[in-house]
């Protein structure tokens, strides 16, 4: 048996005993990669035959869960989802006071290990839910 077929066969076993659940994510290629020591066109190999039989599906930029479709996707939040939920918590418990200044995307980029795209995206979160505004030039507030 090939590569592919041996991982895409322990990923099968996998799903039959529960182990991954339906709608669960399915190890993302690099950690196929780590865990099974093949390269990246073996992993996308041995995911791509349990797709053609139907046993997950794939969803662009966030990767293949398990089938059916149907089913609710369990995926892990995102990492802006957990910047904006620390942000939200600090800002609810009053560590971050209404009409105080955030820092700025350098410094939640660097506190929470996170591109500036993420932090981008986290005080987006943030704006939605109308906890704080921005000012262009002079920064983002936590709301009144």
């Amino acid at each position: 048996m090939r590569l592919p077929q041996q991982i895409a066969a322990r990923l099968r076993a996998d799903i039959h005993d529960g182990t991954l659940l339906p709608g669960q994510l399915l190890p993302s290629e690099f950690q196929l990669v780590e865990r099974y020591g093949v390269c990246r066109h073996t992993a996308r190999c041995a995911v791509a035959l349990l797709r053609e039989e139907g046993a997950v599906y794939t969803v662009r930029a966030e990767g293949s869960y398990v089938g059916p479709r149907s089913a609710p996707r369990r995926r892990p939040p995102l990492k802006c989802e957990e910047v904006a939920g620390d942000l939200r918590e600090r800002i609810r418990d009053g560590r971050l006071r209404a009409g105080e200044r955030l820092p700025n995307e350098v410094v939640l980029a660097a506190r929470y290990g996170v591109a500036r795209d993420t932090v981008r995206a986290a005080i987006n979160l943030l704006r939605d839910s109308r906890l704080v505004h921005t000012l262009p030039r002079k920064g983002t507030f936590v709301a009144d």
